[in-house]
């Protein structure tokens, strides 16, 4: 009988053991893989960023070193922030700040029209990083940077009590004339980074859609408020 019980809690402690060791595997996997995605969104903005400077160059802009200068601090920012867990919402607007002030000299500050708000109280508020910043940039490059000049973008940043809501609309008309509306901007890696770090920070209390409407491209974010 003694025996019997000592080899029940034998067994069972190995049960046990194999079940934290398999527990301590899967964490590590999932940590493993959300560093994989939010290291993918720094060379998917570098990418993009170095094209739009290498437009600028052929060119010939005197404004060049500006966005030079302007690309460089943004990077800096963009490579410490992916490396956080979370930032600062407020942080987040920085950085979506400071890339419309760059799109503004690639393209000509005439170029597009814009509508940015943000209501509420920003304060404590944090998300993984890059989240709302991925959005915007593809907004722009798929659908701003392809309007030849007419492009127009709204982005509505709301803050709640209990979630934080964004809404962005952009101009694709230039993409559907050609029958070529692009579905990267909601298939593509930017959007599924994005997708992998909403998944691990609020599991699946958040809301993220992104649709073509006529000669709209509409995304809907909805996500959970977090403490700092």
């Amino acid at each position: 009988m003694y025996r019997n019980g000592t080899k029940w809690r034998r067994n069972n402690m190995i049960i046990n053991q194999y079940l934290v060791s398999r527990n301590i595997q899967r964490q590590t996997d999932s940590r493993n893989n959300l560093e994989l995605f939010k290291n993918l969104l720094q060379p998917h903005f570098l990418f993009n960023s170095l094209n739009n400077l290498y437009a600028l160059s052929v060119r010939k802009s005197e404004q060049t070193p500006d966005a030079i200068a302007g690309l460089s601090h943004l990077l800096e920012r963009v490579v410490t922030y992916s490396r956080q867990e979370k930032i600062l919402l407020s942080e987040e607007i920085g950085l979506i700040e400071d890339y419309i002030a760059l799109e503004k000299i690639w393209l000509g500050e005439c170029s597009f029209l814009l509508d940015f708000q943000i209501k509420g109280d920003t304060t404590g508020v944090s998300i993984p990083p890059l989240t709302i910043y991925t959005l915007i940039e593809n907004a722009f490059k798929h659908g701003i940077r392809k309007c030849e000049n007419n492009g127009w973008i709204t982005i509505h940043l709301v803050v709640k009590e209990d979630k934080i809501l964004l809404k962005v609309r952009n101009s694709v008309r230039s993409c559907e004339e050609t029958g070529q509306i692009s579905q990267d901007s909601h298939t593509g890696l930017g959007i599924e980074a994005v997708r992998k770090l909403l998944d691990d920070s609020f599991k699946k209390k958040y809301y993220l859609n992104a649709r073509p409407i006529g000669d709209v491209y509409a995304v809907d974010l909805i996500i959970g408020r977090v403490a700092a």
